[in-house]
């Protein structure tokens, strides 16, 4: 992931995600990896894949289920196109 540009790192993030949740590489109701597998994947701090989760949460994108993780809402897909 580039992070040269002048747009926050975790609106970069969300921004990967929602084109993973548009090409189903996480399918509606799908999981998505835990925090630390996320900011291992892309070599940032756990602290900023949390602040781009919680982005998309509030957006209404994903949902969470205390204690086993993320997950992509059904209606996902419309509210990002």
């Amino acid at each position: 992931m580039d992070f040269n540009e002048n747009k926050p790192i975790y609106l970069k993030i969300t921004d990967g995600i929602m084109d993973d949740i548009i090409s189903d590489v996480y399918p509606s109701d799908g999981r998505l990896p835990s925090v630390r597998e996320y900011a291992s994947k892309v070599e940032v701090n756990a602290n900023t894949v949390m602040r781009s989760y919680d982005w998309l949460q509030q957006q209404k994108i994903i949902f969470n289920r205390r204690g086993i993780g993320f997950f992509v809402l059904p209606e996902a897909k419309k509210r990002i196109i």
